[in-house]
């Protein structure tokens, strides 16, 4: 029984880290759409809303927060990738240098949010449309950049463990030959 019970929760563990984001993200886009469609309606019914503008803008900033994680699982990130095709034989280096660059980054925007969204929560404060605590609108940034930083250090673990040529598979090849297709689907 323990046995099962185990292997349900790992499984059930491992669709939760495979899809976090795709579900915040369809939670996310559901509560903009509605928040959208209430204002429109409130407007032709003249009802006012006043948390409707402040609410989208804080939806969207857990929007692009989440959205810069669900980036960083699938390496769709933007790359400058021109080190890559002056050094090919040190591809798989320049690769984790570059994700490396990037986990500072996102740690970097991890710990400040974290502070910001501390302190908006020691203060009490709330937004300014409505009655509602702040922090937890500026929980987006720790939240967002703790998740890509997640998927940042497992890639890298990844392509540290996998022999050279296993590297080549991973992140800018995908988006050297993405563009690749693009451009070939655009000749035809």
């Amino acid at each position: 029984m323990t046995g099962g019970f185990l292997k349900y929760t790992l499984r059930f563990l491992k669709a939760l880290y495979e899809h976090t984001e795709g579900f915040m993200i369809l939670v996310l886009c559901t509560l903009l759409v509605a928040d959208v469609l209430l204002g429109i309606l409130s407007r032709y019914i003249r009802f006012e809303v006043v948390f409707a503008n402040e609410l989208g803008k804080y939806l969207f900033i857990w929007l692009c927060a989440i959205g810069i994680s669900a980036a960083a699982k699938d390496n769709q990130h933007v790359r400058i990738n021109f080190i890559v095709e002056r050094f090919p034989s040190y591809r798989k280096i320049t690769w984790i240098v570059s994700q490396l660059l990037f986990l500072v980054f996102t740690l970097s925007f991890f710990f400040l949010g974290l502070k910001l969204t501390l302190m908006h929560l020691k203060m009490g404060k709330s937004a300014m449309g409505f009655d509602f605590p702040i922090y937890i609108f500026t929980a987006a940034v720790p939240i967002g950049f703790g998740l890509t930083s997640i998927r940042l250090i497992r890639d890298i673990v990844h392509h540290i463990r996998t022999p050279k040529e296993a590297g080549k598979g991973q992140g800018i090849l995908r988006v050297e030959e993405a563009a690749g297709a693009a451009s070939d689907n655009k000749i035809q």
